[in-house]
């Protein structure tokens, strides 16, 4: 059965859009702060739903060969974590590799949490 109906990604695109147009305009100022948080948590689910696990992967085989492990993402962060609590990462020649990998953690949250940033954060090397 072909299912020719909006996916999640759609659906949540249309409800922001519909909010923005035909919402916010008219959203009273005392409420104001309050829509502009619906709209944000709208557009951050649209962008997941967008990027969904694809850069999960690549992100999981960096952190997977700081560790020396493999496995998915969501089970190599916590290990990750206490891996620097646990002070693996101290050494000099450690802390590189563990901060690229940090860094390529952090760029991917923010292409999805918070866009703007991400191009600020491109345009400014070295930060």
């Amino acid at each position: 059965m072909i299912n020719d109906d909006p996916g999640a990604r759609d659906l949540v695109a249309i409800a922001l859009r519909s909010f923005r147009e035909a919402i916010l305009p008219v959203v009273p100022a005392d409420q104001r702060f309050t829509a502009l948080m619906i709209a944000n948590a709208l557009g951050t689910a649209e962008r997941e739903l967008a990027a969904g696990t694809g850069a999960e992967p690549a992100l999981a085989a960096a952190v997977g060969d700081l560790l020396g492990e493999t496995g998915d993402l969501p089970v190599l962060l916590p290990r990750l974590c206490a891996a620097i609590d646990s002070g693996r990462f101290d050494a000099p020649d450690r802390q590189s590799a563990l901060r690229a990998v940090l860094k390529d953690i952090t760029l991917a949250r923010l292409a999805v949490s918070n866009p703007k940033r991400l191009s600020v954060e491109q345009r400014e090397p070295g930060r």
